[in-house]
């Protein structure tokens, strides 16, 4: 009689604990993931997801934006091609080629430009009009080529007026997606959630970072990079410091903490030893968390700009102190000339009555140079309408005690009696600094940039104060209207010097000319 065999009984995985206990103990790697392991994967597959479909619906949106924006662009040229067109003299163009040139090359063009990244790339004026110029000079090479037969395709001129037109409705679409994703920021919504592998001080500095409304990271959790004794994952997540980012206990209990707070990107701080820095990344990429690292050396280093080059040693990160690259100081000095010149036609009648009441108010003469740190802190001298009586240098150390700001690099007296009658209004209209605009043209100025102090104020500059030498010094700036003379601290003004520099555009240049008469009218100095 045969016998039946009988049936392996599968064997089953027992745990030799509490699977509703958490353990950051044991290697992630090791240990097989308690509960439902397919659960497990979908959360790691959603997570590399949602990081790549952020990326992904960020740039549809724009793309689309901008699309809706250029073809109202062109049909908003072929309604007013007759204000253009010598009253209707060159041929109304035909709306396809135009139509074409926005659907088809424009989102190339604005890719190779940069105009799709995140941040400032995606409202810079210049990214988005070099973009749009060339696809509207691709488009009008393509008509060359076919104009023969063809006569209606649109000429040079409508692709230039075309350019233009859509730059412009472009540029206003997307400051309002901007004000709309920065209201956003401020309400909590499509923010990245991010956990931090580093010490607490560095996750509360980091949070602190991007505490301001218009960050889109916000920190909801720490993992310590090393194993400690007897650390364990606190129960539901709970911080062991309440009123701060919450602690999640080691780097291996990373899964928990990213299923607890639904992030999806981990920040590494700490400075690792090259094998536990791996493993760590690896233990990310296992998790579907994208990686971004934080070098201790750069942490505080804010004076710099950070460029990763890949060579054949590997990922390099190349450092270049803030400053406009070449192609941003053409624009800047090209824009200082012009715009100079035009101010100097327009106001010649009004800088001769000024010369003549400040010969007639006092003795002395019209202008006075007074030697400034310029550009990396070479001197130059920098001309005013003289508003003080002849000799006023040599009292300024007589004078110390009355400086209202407490820095000697911001000396400020309010009713200084130095200053003249026919002085006193030139400094409340802030018309004493005119012949500054003999400064710009010679190169010396711009007409924005951070104020000019004396060279023998750098001896008592930290090393993030020189960064605001990085640049040519301006007439105005960022610092004079947002308060002029009012801003005391010195630090304050290094700040709005640096976010100028950092964020620098045409249009914030632009945008601060418009807004220093309302600065002059409303405050103006002392």
């Amino acid at each position: 009689m045969n016998s039946t065999p009988a049936l392996a009984t599968p064997s089953v995985y027992k745990p030799n604990r509490d699977l509703s206990e958490p353990c950051s103990s044991i290697p992630d790697n090791v240990q097989p993931p308690s509960g439902d392991v397919r659960k497990w994967q979908d959360e790691c597959a959603l997570r590399g997801w949602a990081e790549s479909s952020r990326r992904a619906a960020r740039v549809t949106v724009f793309v689309l934006s901008d699309l809706i924006a250029g073809f109202a662009g062109v049909y908003a040229v072929l309604a007013t091609w007759s204000l253009v067109s010598a009253n209707g003299l060159r041929p109304h163009p035909n709306e396809v080629p135009l139509l074409a040139m926005v659907a088809c090359l424009q989102p190339l063009a604005l890719a190779g430009t940069g105009a799709y990244g995140s941040g400032r790339a995606r409202t810079d004026f210049l990214r988005i009009a070099g973009g749009i110029f060339v696809a509207a000079l691709l488009g009008w090479v393509q008509a060359r080529l076919f104009g023969r037969l063809d006569p209606t395709l649109p000429n040079k001129a409508a692709y230039l007026y075309s350019a233009v037109v859509i730059t412009t409705f472009v540029w206003l679409v997307r400051i309002a997606l901007d004000r709309i994703i920065v209201t956003a920021y401020r309400a909590g919504v499509l923010q990245r959630k991010v956990i931090v592998i580093g010490s607490e001080d560095e996750a509360e500095e980091l949070a602190d970072k991007c505490s301001d409304a218009l960050s889109d990271l916000r920190i909801v959790g720490r993992l310590a990079p090393e194993p400690q004794d007897g650390l364990r994952l606190p129960v539901h997540g709970q911080s062991a410091n309440a009123d701060g980012v919450p602690f999640f206990g080691a780097a291996d209990a990373l899964r928990q903490a990213l299923s607890r707070t639904e992030a999806r990107t981990v920040i590494v701080t700490a400075g690792l030893p090259f094998p536990r820095l791996q493993e760590v990344i690896e233990r990310c990429f296992r998790a579907g968390a994208g990686v971004s690292l934080l070098p201790r050396a750069l942490r505080n280093f804010s004076g710099v700009e950070v460029h990763v080059n890949r060579t054949a040693a590997g990922p390099l990160l190349q450092l270049r102190p803030f400053g406009l690259e070449l192609p941003q100081f053409a624009v800047k000095r090209a824009m200082d000339i012009v715009l100079t010149l035009a101010v100097l036609v327009a106001i010649w009648p009004v800088l001769l009555l000024i010369a003549i009441a400040v010969k007639l108010g006092s003795c002395g003469p019209i202008l006075f140079s007074q030697e400034r740190a310029g550009v990396g802190g070479r001197p130059f001298r920098m001309l005013k309408f003289r508003t003080m009586c002849d000799g006023a240098d040599a009292r300024k150390g007589d004078l110390q005690h009355l400086n209202t700001s407490g820095d000697p690099r911001l000396f400020k007296i309010p009713g200084d009696p130095r200053v003249t009658r026919v002085g006193r209004l030139l400094r409340r209209t802030s018309l004493d600094e005119l012949p500054q605009l003999l400064n710009v043209l010679k190169g010396d100025m711009s007409l924005v940039g951070p104020r000019p102090f004396f060279p023998g104020d750098l001896a008592g500059y930290d090393r993030h104060h020189f960064e605001r030498l990085h640049v040519l010094p301006g007439i105005t700036g960022l610092w004079q209207v947002s308060g002029r003379s009012d801003v005391v601290d010195f630090e304050e003004v290094v700040r709005l010097d640096r976010e100028y520099i950092q964020k620098w555009s045409v249009w914030l240049d632009i945008a601060i000319l418009f807004r220093t008469l309302p600065a002059v009218l409303g405050r103006g100095a002392y």
